[in-house]
């Protein structure tokens, strides 16, 4: 078998591992939480979803970008892994005390005394991930996802659990919470036991120094995009209170989480595979533009049945007082369809040593994106998701640019190839209307019975379409495609 080929099987491989990894724990974690939503209400939920925006700021800075410098470098010592941690590890304590300190400022800020303990609690994680962090990359960087799998699909599942007890209890946002610290602590155990990383007490700050130069643009890029992704919970946390925070946030993780089922797996194997492409442009380019398209196309059928079909489902599953965020489900709905394709290119430029792209884009949304939820806040929860079908694409032109700077093609090349399958999704959207709008005309059934059909179909119909016309996908993919299409092809 050529290297051509092998390298080929070990990204699909690394696909179908993650992709099922991601797609199972994605299952539980819906059904965790769909049933976690029918005990607590809005409010406990808008607590917790403000903690955890919170985090999801802070956290960028705990790693410091050093995983990505890990999957990114060419070769690692043991040494270098081992000054790598201890650097980790004195960022983390650091940071755990400004939380620690600086925790009912956060409380005071949103009016819910419980924020103070909440923060407090949840900043055991980044403690957590310092301990975990080294072997995990280690494992993405050798492409190793069917270990990433186990390891992410048995937490979750164990957290799962400690989220619907806690509900059951009558704990409240702690159950958010709980079963957030309880995912962390399980992932540092399995991943100790498949990729054991005990560091020796050594630190030599010459041989890490561009590593870290490096992970600086990247964690200054993660924090600015966690900022503007977080920006508007934390926004109509403050101006609408903490029950509008928790439709919001129902929302957003509706469609977001749903995205990211296919986005993360991905992402996850996009990195590794592109940074072993870094000096093969051509290859590169086929391999980005091949999985862009994919990502589009896959993505775009579950968004398209979330918009069709998710106010029969809340009525089915009894959610009336969540029935509030159809509105915005099906507006969040409509701005991730970029976002089926964009998270794709901060891996590239990672991949290609350009990180300091990605911060200069992230600092532009970290601008433009807060100042237009603010915007949008003015004329209530609907008009904060206006601001993400508006906003969102004009600052993503700068990622598009950047994209076709790094694959060196021009820009209108790049977003040609990059949204080649677009088409697909107006088509899949009419089939869905006419198979919702046939099954209620022809038949005389139930509101379950036809939801079901009808999603079944749609979704049917929609991946004989996507395998009738991604075969070419499929074999480069598989090792098939020997031969790199002309200039022409592409």
């Amino acid at each position: 078998m050529t290297s051509t080929n092998s390298f080929s099987n070990r990204v699909i491989k690394s696909f179908l591992y993650s992709g099922a990894g991601n797609a199972v724990s994605k299952v539980i974690n819906l059904l965790g939480l769909f049933i976690v939503l029918k005990i607590i209400a809005p409010s406990a939920f808008g607590i917790a979803s403000i903690v955890l925006a919170i985090f999801a700021i802070i956290q960028a800075i705990t790693e410091m970008g050093l995983g990505v410098a890990i999957v990114q470098a060419k070769e690692v010592s043991k040494r270098e892994l081992d000054s790598l941690f201890w650097l980790s590890m004195i960022i983390t304590i650091l940071l755990y005390l400004f939380i620690y300190l600086l925790a009912p400022l956060a409380a005071s800020f949103y009016r819910e005394p419980l924020v103070t303990d909440l923060v407090r609690a949840n900043g055991l994680i980044i403690i957590f991930f310092t301990f975990y962090f080294v072997p995990r990359n280690l494992l993405k960087k050798d492409l190793f996802f069917k270990e990433l799998a186990i390891i992410d699909n048995a937490s979750l599942l164990f957290s799962s659990v400690i989220m619907i007890a806690l509900a059951y209890f009558g704990f409240g946002a702690w159950a958010i919470i709980g079963a957030e610290i309880a995912n962390r602590f399980a992932q540092l155990l399995l991943t100790q036991i498949y990729k054991p990383f005990f560091p020796r007490f050594q630190f030599n700050w010459k041989e890490i120094k561009d590593k870290v130069y490096f992970g600086l643009y990247a964690t200054g890029s993660r924090l600015l995009y966690n900022l503007y992704s977080n920006a508007d919970y934390l926004i109509v946390g403050r101006l609408f209170g903490t029950e509008a925070v928790g439709i919001y946030t129902f929302a957003y993780r509706v469609v977001t989480d749903t995205v990211k089922t296919l986005t993360s797996n991905l992402n996850e194997v996009a990195y590794p595979t592109f940074s072993r492409l870094q000096n093969q442009i051509k290859r590169l380019q086929l391999y980005f533009f091949t999985i862009a398209r994919g990502s589009m196309k896959l993505n775009s059928i579950i968004l398209v049945l979330i918009g069709l079909f998710i106010d029969d489902i809340l009525v089915i599953l009894n959610f009336s007082e969540w029935i509030e965020a159809v509105p915005l489900i099906r507006l969040l709905a409509i701005s991730a369809i970029l976002r089926t394709v964009s998270p794709l290119i901060p891996q590239l430029l990672n991949a290609v040593g350009q990180a300091k792209l990605n911060f200069f884009y992230s600092l532009s949304n970290a601008i433009i994106m807060p100042v237009a939820f603010l915007i949008g806040a003015q004329f209530g929860l609907i008009g904060v998701g206006w601001a993400w079908v508006i906003g969102y694409p004009l600052v993503v032109l700068l990622l598009f640019y950047f994209g076709a700077k790094s694959l060196e093609v021009s820009i209108f090349k790049f977003i040609g190839k990059t949204f080649s399958g677009f088409w697909f999704i107006p088509l899949i959207t009419g089939l869905g209307f006419s198979v919702q709008y046939a099954l209620n005309f022809f038949f005389d059934a139930s509101l379950i019975l036809i939801t079901i059909v009808g999603i079944l179909l749609t979704l049917m119909i929609a991946l004989v379409i996507v395998y009738r016309n991604e075969k070419n996908t499929i074999a480069l993919l598989r090792g098939k495609i020997k031969q790199l299409p002309t200039e022409n092809d592409q």
